[in-house]
């Protein structure tokens, strides 16, 4: 063995060890103490290298994270080694480890100690938790050993116990061992610093005799040697050196007279002494030196790093163990234990405080290290506020500033000053002190801010962060150039680099530098909310004055300033109204001139990317910043500028600030919120701010552009840049928003306080205007109740920020608050009725039954009813109604009431109404019969009297003879019919009849144009009266329209054309199906000629049919994946196809004798071909559409919009008449090239395509005009719609192509075909199967419709149906869906059909240009479309039989084909 140990002291590899150690550990005497000792040998001095690297000292990750580090690679060596690492630490920290080897000669304790060495060696790059775990005993042998053991096992002991005690479940479960431990560990600390003290004073006592005869000949030098021994005498004639200037740089300010007192000040014998050092450091780097030899606690300018060491990182020698280390694994143990409040008792008896404040001075201990540990326990005392306020009474501050920097406890520092700031009483204290100490510590910690590590550097941000809500705080950071400092932190972070910088971090890098950008944010945050704060204060007392009043007192420095969401919100929109347009305010434009408002912008862009825990607190931080800045007008132009980031060049910061409205960055409520409070600032700042009228000019062309605008045209330019980046959309998104449930009533309260600003603007209020939120009511039924009950408040929100902006959309401006209160108070009423569950007796509408019918002479029914319902029997006397009347307002007269009968007399007989009428003894007298006085003037109201009957006035004057009064109910007798009498019963005043009347008269009420003779109401159909129609109007009878165009050519009257439309385009019959059993088809398309059907199939292949023959007769390869488009041009001879998933993605095909590729599109994702002459092509690629030359092949235009709408089906196409193109939403010159007009997105899909009248873009329900760029209509049934207009270009067919929208199941297997005079819907034709493509034929005769089944690649469901236009099934297609049924019925359908096409070409090729059709969007005629509608489907029906061509309606097969006829109008909202 003693060769074994002369070998291992001089081996130098930890992996040759490792593999000796497991040749010789199963030998039964191998004893392994000189392994476990050169091991900790070799790992101590890897350990104290890295130490030199000078690493974060708050910095606990494993140290072989970084790879150009060989104590991180030794410690991954040992740590592979399994057996070693269990013998460690199962086996050798045992006490019996040679009694259970049987040997017991031998004493374990040196082996434990050996052990416990290595394993507090390892510690840095050790799991605790799993060190600890399953261990029997060891955690209570190492309290046992802390206690009582013997040095060093003792101190190795306490370092393990200080590293398991870090788990919180472990400290728990030790609690009483603790709490005894912890006070011997304190007095511990105290006999090891006396003893140090007495060796020191020994140690000063021996140089001051030894060289006392050279203290004549030359000044003292103590302050140039290493350390610092001189005696505290020798070091205050040294200090006395010091310059007064130099003294006075350091620590500026008032200096108390010599009789003041001294609180709060440093000790004036000592204060030169603690500085002088950082004084000339202070110096040097402010002269470009930041060496450390600037640091030192002397004179010296060229001290080495043999002398700093001590003094920047401290020393840390665990064998032979020294008196600092000692400590230093003592204090270790103490600062888990600080945080508990119940051993809190024992720092004081211990005198915890007076320890650490000797710890942390550096003349006592000369040793970095040892006081940065002293400031971690010191700093985990600071979390319990008593603690905190005795720190800064016994002045320990000014100990914490004298602390020299750079170094390890400078660092220490930082934490300290973060937990001060967060205990507010103390930082109460604190502000309380002289000036010359707040300005040391804003500087101190503004140093930290710049040079210290990354833990100081986040400590020091967090202290500013939490402590600028003191404004004396406040006002020294602003002193001392702190913003710019602040914002130097994340400005030249390598994540917010433009280039491929970020790539290079690794995680650890990344993760600190995001840790970094959000403290920042949160600290710049509280900056600008408590300088807000500051700003509307000082604006409020100058307001004040100027009315004569007197201001209130404001906060004093040293009182917290705190603020609320709420509040914050109201002091920005004070600070609109109050602050001059044109004012500086000095922390928003530092900020602006700093460029912080382009890097917050870009940090929330960025942000996106990240994966954080704290994300969504740094984007939301950063908002709130940005929400304060917008007060000035500057930041909101900044708004409006484009921000550089990574992946989007052109992102505009309004635009920034929509995707995180939306939840695009960060799917957070928080966020989303924040990020409306800054929209809301833009746009609902006020027009007309104070000295913002008038335009003011300076003399560069660049500065007087923007200092020369008023308020109302910068919020112009706020207004249009929002709209204009689709903010209508996304806030419109966000009223109908419902997750999260507990935060979606104030997002929505926010969206809707948004759009209300946004409304201001002509423009945007324009388009809403013509929206279904506005015009259908959506808005309406929004306010009718809450997402969350809970959430009334918000909800009341917003409630009235909806009714303000019905009223801002519409125009109509309120009168007065009464009536806003009043419209609130009936949203209130409205939401409590809708609520409200309707409960009623059954018996009494049984007693209602029997009394109808005793009333219609069913005496025998209403006697069984009575006996099985078990009725009473009806009382003598009535009971009169307490629910009012219909009352028909408005009816003059000359105009009756329309459900009643006049008399001789004149008198309106109505039916009987819930309220009572004086019975007369005429027993002839009709139930009911209420005589209405036409001559009187005399309106009555609710709790009016009523009017009893006058005497002596004649029958002639028509009395109204009718009880009003609804508040008093009166009881009156009532005679009964004849029928009734004879039974001796009475009836009630509320009758059946009188319950059915009146529901019928709220639904006449509702009529449009109520008629005074009406039909029998339907009881179980709505009732709805026709609308009025002028004479010339041609009749709703096919037949009697046919009959009539000899009168009026060429439809028969005004919308005849329309109505035959709505007749031809609403039947469609299946002639002909094409069907490939291999291959799933994609889309279609007529060739010119008609005799073929071009069709396309997932395998990019080509396909011609005959129509006649439904034969394939030729197959072309054009593309090797997915065919989605098909265009022939007129002639026949080019062919345009589309593709997907592979390039080229596009081809021009030359068709002829040959079929071949004429050109390839690369690039191209849709192409298609001009209207007018189809000399050009357009092909579309994300947001950029090219032109290409069909000659030639050349590209001719490339169209790339500054501001895209990114639609996902983006296809851009050329105007009717070829002059303008349309792509991604935005209108081009298709000469020059010139962007014309952006129209807002306000879908996600569709980009649009041109009306063919040329005046007018479809956009999947919106309907733009070209000529003014308005919203013109909203058209719902066209939502998320592909449209194909006819030949003609009148009718429109549309077809949904999402197969995965799930909202609308219908339409994914039907097609809908609307008038595209009008937009009214004439049918939707369901087919039982996915639509993937539609095409008509030119003239409109047949349409053919790619069917397939729901799974995709089921190619034996994967059909294309021919249809004709028109026509209605025979008998003859009963059960054609067996397809060898449907070839026969097809060929006899083909037959017959050119005599019919005759009749059809009539209806059809006149329709474009009929007379009397108005293009002009107006709401009535589109509600007339509907009654039309209507009458159609009845009308056209009944004479079906008298036309063979269209055939008959009974011969129509629901089950193979269904047709839902719609009735209803487009339902646009244009007015």
């Amino acid at each position: 063995m003693a060769n074994d140990t002369v070998n291992l002291t001089e081996m130098s590899d930890v992996s040759a060890i490792l593999r000796l150690f497991e040749e010789h550990h199963v030998a039964p005497t191998f004893d392994p103490v000189p392994y476990l000792s050169r091991l900790a040998e070799l790992l101590e001095t890897e350990t104290e290298n890295y130490l030199k690297m000078d690493p974060d000292p708050f910095d606990d990750r494993n140290p072989s994270r970084n790879p150009n580090c060989s104590f991180g690679h030794m410690l991954k060596i040992i740590f592979k080694k399994e057996i070693f690492m269990q013998k460690l630490v199962g086996d050798y920290l045992r006490d019996t480890y040679w009694t259970r080897l049987g040997i017991s000669t031998r004493d374990s304790r040196e082996l434990n100690t050996a052990a416990a060495r290595l394993v507090l060696d390892l510690m840095p790059g050790l799991e605790v938790s799993v060190v600890f775990q399953d261990t029997e005993g060891l955690i209570n042998r190492l309290f046992s050993w802390a206690e009582k053991g013997p040095e060093p096992l003792q101190s190795y002991a306490t370092g393990l116990l200080a590293a398991a005690m870090e788990l919180q479940d472990l400290a728990a479960n030790f609690r009483e061992l603790n709490a005894h431990l912890a006070p011997l560990m304190l007095k511990r600390l105290w006999e090891i610093q006396k003893r140090c003290a007495e060796e020191k004073k020994n140690d000063e006592l021996g140089k001051i005799k030894r060289f006392s005869k050279f203290s004549s000949d030359q000044p003292s030098t103590s302050s140039k040697t290493p350390k610092n021994t001189a005696s505290s005498k020798s070091r205050a004639s040294s200090s006395s050196k010091v310059p007064k200037d130099e003294d006075a740089e350091l620590m500026p300010g008032p200096e108390p007279a010599d009789g003041a007192s001294d609180k709060g000040k440093l000790p004036k014998n000592n204060k030169a002494k603690k500085f002088q050092g950082r004084i000339k450091g202070s110096k040097e780097r402010k002269s470009g030196n930041a060496s450390l030899n600037g640091s030192a606690m002397n004179d010296s300018s060229n001290s080495s790093w043999a002398e700093m060491e001590s003094y920047v990182i401290g020393t840390y020698q665990m064998h032979p163990l020294t008196d600092s280390t000692r400590q230093i694994l003592i204090l270790r143990y103490l600062t888990p234990m600080g945080e508990y409040q119940e051993l809190l008792v024992h720092m004081f008896e211990q005198k915890a405080l007076d320890l650490i404040l000797n710890y942390i001075d550096f003349d006592e201990t000369q040793d970095s290290r040892l006081s940065f540990e002293a400031l971690k326990y010191l700093g985990a005392l600071l979390c319990h506020k008593k603690f905190a306020i005795e720190f800064i009474h016994h002045q320990g501050l000014h100990r914490l500033l004298e602390i020299p920097r750079p170094s390890i406890a400078a660092t220490g520092v930082a934490m300290c000053l973060y937990y001060i700031a967060y205990c507010e009483d103390a930082m109460e204290r604190v502000c309380l002190l002289p000036d010359h100490v707040i300005q040391e510590l804003v500087r101190y910690a503004l140093w930290l801010l710049e040079c210290s590590h990354e833990s100081g550097r986040c400590h020091a941000t967090m202290f500013f962060g939490t402590s600028f809500q003191f404004r004396i705080i406040l006002e020294q950071f602003d002193a001392q150039d702190g913003l710019r400092r602040l914002y130097n932190m994340i400005s030249t972070l390598s994540i917010l680099s433009m280039e491929d910088a970020s790539d290079l971090l690794d995680d650890d890098e990344s993760h600190a530098a995001r840790q970094t950008v959000r403290h920042v944010c949160a600290a710049l945050k509280r900056y600008f909310e408590i300088h807000l704060a500051g700003k509307v204060e000082h604006l409020q007392r100058i307001r004040v004055r100027e009315m004569g009043g007197s201001p209130h007192p404001s906060t004093p420095p040293y009182k917290a300033i705190k603020l609320n969401a709420d509040q914050i919100i109201d002091l920005i929109t004070t600070a609109q109204e109050l602050l001059p347009f044109r004012a500086s305010w000095s922390p928003v434009n530092e900020f602006v001139s700093l460029g912080g408002i382009p890097l917050l912008l870009q940090v929330i862009a960025i942000s996106y990317l990240w994966n954080f825990t704290g994300r969504a607190e740094t984007v939301r931080s950063a908002l709130d910043v940005l929400a304060v800045c917008s007060v000035s007008f500057r930041v909101q132009m900044l708004f409006c500028d484009r921000i550089q980031i990574p992946d989007d060049a052109n992102a505009v910061g309004i635009n920034i600030l929509l995707g995180a409205a939306e939840g695009d960055i960060v799917a957070d409520p928080e966020v989303q919120r924040a990020a409306l409070c800054v929209l809301i600032h833009c746009v609902c700042a006020p027009v007309h701010r104070v000295g913002g009228s008038v335009g003011r000019f300076n003399g560069s062309a660049k500065r007087r552009s923007v200092a020369s605008r008023t308020s109302e045209e910068v919020l112009n330019q706020v207004w249009e840049c929002v709209r204009s980046h689709n903010g209508i959309m996304v806030l419109m998104d966000l009223l109908s928003v419902k997750t999260p449930i507990t935060d979606a009533d104030s997002i929505r309260a926010l969206a809707c306080k948004a759009l209300l600003g946004l409304a201001r603007s002509e423009n945007a209020r324009q388009i809403m205007g013509k929206l279904p939120l506005f015009t259908s009511g959506q808005l309406q039924v929004l306010m009718r109740e809450p997402v969350l009950q809970d959430k009334r408040q918000e909800h009341v929100k917003f409630q009235k920020f909806g009714l303000e902006l019905l009223e801002q959309v519409s125009g109509r401006i309120k009168s007065n608050v009464n009536e806003f209160e009043l419209s609130l108070a009936k949203i209130h009423k409205a939401d409590v009725v809708a609520q409200t569950r309707i409960q009623f007796n059954e018996k009494q509408l049984l007693q209602l039954i029997h009394q109808h019918l005793l009333s219609k002479n069913m005496v025998e029914s209403a006697s069984i009813l009575m006996k099985e319902a078990g009725l009473p029997p009806l009382p003598l006397k009535q009971a009169s109604s307490n629910f009012p009347p219909y009352r028909a307002t408005g009816n003059t007269p000359s105009t009756p009431s329309r459900t009643g009968r006049v008399n001789s007399q004149g008198a309106v007989a109505l039916p009987s109404t819930p309220v009572a009428v004086p019975s007369t003894s005429t027993p002839t007298q009709q139930m009911g019969i209420i005589k209405v006085n036409l001559s009187s003037s005399r309106r009555l109201r609710p709790g009016m009297p009523s009017p009893g009957p006058q005497p002596g006035v004649n029958s002639q004057h028509r009395a109204l003879q009718k009880v009003t009064n609804w508040d008093s109910p009166t009881t009156m007798n009532k005679s009964l019919g004849a029928a009734n009498v004879s039974t001796g019963e009475t009836s009630r005043g509320v009758s059946l009849d009188a319950i059915v009347t009146e529901y019928l008269m709220n639904q006449h009420a509702l009529c449009k144009t109520p008629m005074v003779t009406c039909p029998q109401f339907d009881l179980f159909q709505p009732h709805k009266c026709p609308d009025a129609k002028s004479k010339n109007t041609a009749p709703a009878n096919f037949a009697l329209r046919v009959q009539k165009r000899a009168i009026h050519p060429r439809f028969g009257g005004l919308d005849g054309a329309r109505m035959d439309r709505k007749l031809v385009y609403s039947r469609f019959r299946p002639v002909r199906t094409f069907r490939n059993d291999s291959e799933t088809f994609t889309c279609c398309a007529f060739s010119p000629c008609e005799q073929f059907l071009m069709i396309g199939n997932q395998t990019g292949e080509l396909k011609l049919y005959n129509v006649n023959t439904a034969v394939e007769e030729a197959t072309y390869q054009c593309h090797e994946n997915y065919l989605f488009n098909i265009e022939p041009n007129w002639t026949g001879d080019l062919l345009l196809t589309s593709g997907m998933y592979r390039p080229p993605y596009s081809c021009l095909w030359a068709v002829g004798d040959f079929f071949d590729m004429k050109y390839s599109f690369e690039e191209e994702e849709y192409v298609e071909f001009s209207k007018t002459v189809q000399d050009k092509i357009v092909g579309t690629k994300g947001e950029t559409a090219t032109v290409y030359d069909v000659a030639t092949g050349k590209k001719l235009l490339s169209l790339t919009p500054t501001t895209s709408n990114n639609y996902s089906k983006n296809r851009a196409t050329f105007h009717p008449s070829d002059e303008l193109i349309l792509s991604d939403g935005v209108l081009w010159d298709a000469v020059s090239g010139t962007q014309i007009h952006k129209f807002d997105k306000l879908n996600q899909s569709l980009s649009g395509t041109f009306h063919p009248n040329g005046l007018e873009i479809i956009s999947s329900s919106e309907v733009w005009d070209i000529r003014t760029y308005h919203l013109l209509r909203t058209v719902p049934t066209l939502d998320q719609c592909q449209v194909t207009f006819s030949a003609s270009g009148d009718v429109i067919y549309a077809v949904h192509l999402e197969e995965e929208s799930r909202e609308e199941p219908m339409y994914d297997s039907s097609f809908k075909t609307l008038d595209a005079g009008d937009y009214s819907s004439i049918a939707t034709i369901d087919v039982k199967r996915c639509i993937y493509g539609l095409c008509s034929n030119k003239y409109d005769t047949q349409i053919a419709v790619v069917e397939n089944s729901r799974e995709f690649n089921t190619p034996s469901e994967s059909i294309v149906r021919l249809y004709d236009v028109g026509r209605l099934r025979d008998d003859e297609d009963v059960g054609s869906e067996v397809e060898e049924e449907e070839g026969d019925d097809d060929g006899g359908a083909s037959e017959n059909s050119d005599d019919d096409l005759e009749m059809l070409d009539e209806l059809v090729n006149g329709g474009g240009d009929e007379d009397g059709i108005d293009v002009d969007i107006d709401s009535s005629d589109s509600s007339d479309d509907g009654q039309f509608g209507d009458s159609d489907d009845d009308d056209d029906d009944d004479d079906d039989d008298s036309n063979s061509y269209f055939g008959s309606s009974d011969e129509f097969d629901e089950e193979l084909f269904s047709l839902n006829a719609d009735s209803n109008s487009s339902g646009s909202s244009s007015t």
